[in-house]
């Protein structure tokens, strides 16, 4: 995980500070004046946080952000500000910032905001990756005529809420199509949950789908989210 972080602050007070300070805590630390060397700079480095300044010269740091955006730039990215708002917070958090904090910083709280804002962006890039290969896992094969005709149907049914039964024999590849479907609808990035109905007591159905709060009957040592509540989130 990298550990390198772009200052872009046009004080240059607040941007030798901050690399003093980033760097006693190990990190690699690059820093601008503006946003257009932010943009220039990020074209041929990679950086794991980016601290951006609302006010700056020329284009703004909200403006900078959804160029970053526009971009596809992975970067985390830190919000500061001497004169912040909740309008401007809320839509630095809508272009994807991770967070805003205002000066005078607080160095203890720039610091955790750091670490923090690294962790959540690197486990998003591990879970987009597993998604991935999770995906090739189960990536449908074959250019038949049959198979044309069932990725038509998937592309069909994939977008709606309507309730779907994947017919077929054992070995035909049914779970290969609801996952299809699962990774083409709008709850994509949500959990796919699987359920074998017939391994499950008869006695045990209810608590399984449902779930069952602690000493709901002999054995409930805690609380259990049923199967409907995690595929819900």
């Amino acid at each position: 995980m990298s550990n390198s972080i772009l200052i872009v602050d046009d004080e240059r007070g607040i941007r030798e500070t901050l690399r003093g300070v980033l760097e006693d805590e190990g990190f690699d630390v690059e820093t601008v004046e503006s946003g257009e060397a932010c943009l220039e700079l990020v074209e041929e480095n990679n950086f794991a946080c980016i601290l951006l300044d609302i006010w700056l010269p020329n284009i703004d740091g909200l403006e900078t952000l959804k160029k970053l955006r526009e971009q596809q730039n992975a970067s985390a990215v830190v919000m500061i500000s001497g004169h912040g708002n909740i309008e401007t917070a809320v839509n630095a958090t809508k272009l994807g910032a991770f967070d805003f904090i205002e000066k005078p910083l607080s160095i203890e709280k720039t610091i955790v905001t750091i670490r923090n804002a690294i962790r959540t962006r690197h486990l998003e890039q591990v879970n987009q990756n597993l998604a991935e290969k999770l995906g090739q896992e189960y990536e449908m094969v074959g250019d038949s005529v049959v198979m044309r005709a069932l990725r038509k149907q998937i592309a069909i049914v994939a977008p709606t809420d309507g309730r779907v039964l994947i017919s077929g024999e054992s070995g035909t590849g049914k779970e290969l199509v609801a996952r299809a479907i699962h990774a083409n609808s709008k709850r994509k990035n949500a959990l796919f949950v699987e359920i074998n109905s017939a391994a499950i007591p008869e006695e045990l159905v209810e608590s399984e789908l449902f779930g069952h709060a602690k000493g709901a009957f002999s054995g409930a040592m805690s609380a259990k989210k049923g199967k409907f509540e995690i595929a819900d989130g």
